[in-house]
């Protein structure tokens, strides 16, 4: 993450939008966070800062523009070891 500005927006309960501000320009990715509390045993909610600590997260393994449109926090912990303990770190 090298100088992005992140947005985090609640659209609908457990569903967020997060708006990536970069030096090229905007990128938009909806974030599913409706079992947050399950996924991660309790450690992240259901708000913007878990979300806003889950993109930085993303964004240390690969570019904004690179990020599916749609993204649920199950597939995020699935996909990576050690998710949900370094977006706890990240979270503020």
């Amino acid at each position: 993450m090298a100088g992005e500005k992140i947005d985090v927006e609640m659209q609908d309960t457990g569903e967020f939008l997060a708006r990536i501000h970069t030096a090229t320009g905007t990128d938009e990715i909806v974030l599913m966070f409706d079992d947050a509390e399950e996924v991660s045993d309790g450690v992240l909610g259901n708000d913007e800062a878990s979300v806003r600590a889950t993109v930085e997260f993303l964004l240390t393994h690969q570019p904004s523009g690179d990020l599916p449109d749609r993204i649920d926090l199950v597939d995020i912990a699935a996909a990576y070891d050690g998710a949900i303990e370094s977006i706890s770190r990240l979270r503020k």
